[in-house]
């Protein structure tokens, strides 16, 4: 008998191209005459991300005060009088922005997404954000109902590589890790997925540096139709594998 997998897809960097949110910042830095704001936006998008695996349980907070926080420090560092009101209205403002304009990476969209799902148990989205922000993102791009469990960071106080957020997916998709793949453009990422006994594909982006290696039996994409590949296999033989 055939076995359907269950996929699970990261939100931002691999469907969603984030050049976009560090433009939308740069913009907007540029406007109140940061010098560099390009590489700015940029440190302050790695420097966000660098800080999310560490908020966890009683020390969590929502993904806009950590970025408000990082880009804070940034613009103390340029000697920002500013600096703290500045900042929380500057990641408001770059985030709004970036919503308007946010866009799939050129592998992804609504209609590979309509021909994956046919070929699968579920769809699963694990996401570190804001539960608002990312409802945004998935209303912008058509995928509002498209997943069949969405879990953000916000909703369940916890961010990847944390083993909770995978779980929490697991069990809206009522999902073994064994049956459940989970495709990420961040090998920290997928370190999580791999110790609750998930199996992982990598999709390099090389937008923003990696925190960590991807786990030995990974398989890595060059593209996110590679994802079909993986599912038909594992419908013939049990086993997540490109080849």
């Amino acid at each position: 008998m055939k076995r359907k997998a269950y996929v699970l897809f990261d939100l931002g960097g691999t469907l969603v191209d984030l050049r976009g949110l560090v433009a939308s910042m740069a913009e907007r830095l540029q406007a109140i005459h940061i010098r560099g704001p390009i590489p700015l936006a940029l440190q302050w998008a790695t420097g966000t991300a660098k800080l999310l695996p560490a908020a966890q349980a009683r020390k969590f907070r929502p993904e806009r005060n950590i970025a408000a926080d990082m880009l804070c420090a940034l613009l103390e560092k340029r000697g920002r009088a500013d600096a703290r009101d500045a900042s929380t209205r500057l990641v408001v403002d770059a985030w709004n922005g970036f919503v308007k304009i946010c866009a799939f990476h050129p592998d992804a969209s609504v209609d590979w997404f309509r021909g994956l799902r046919s070929k699968v148990a579920g769809l699963g989205l694990v996401t570190d954000g804001d539960t608002e922000a990312v409802e945004a993102v998935l209303a912008h791009l058509g995928l509002s109902d498209f997943f069949d469990a969405v879990i953000s960071s916000e909703a369940v106080r916890s961010y990847k590589p944390d083993a909770r957020i995978y779980r929490a997916a697991l069990k809206a998709l009522r999902a073994k890790p064994a049956e459940s793949l989970f495709v990420s453009d961040a090998a920290l990422d997928l370190q999580g997925a791999a110790a609750i006994g998930m199996a992982g594909a990598w999709i390099p982006r090389d937008l923003l540096p990696d925190l960590g290696t991807a786990p030995s039996r990974t398989a890595v994409l060059t593209s996110l139709h590679d994802v079909e590949k993986i599912v038909s296999r594992f419908s013939r033989t049990g086993k997540f594998a490109l080849r």
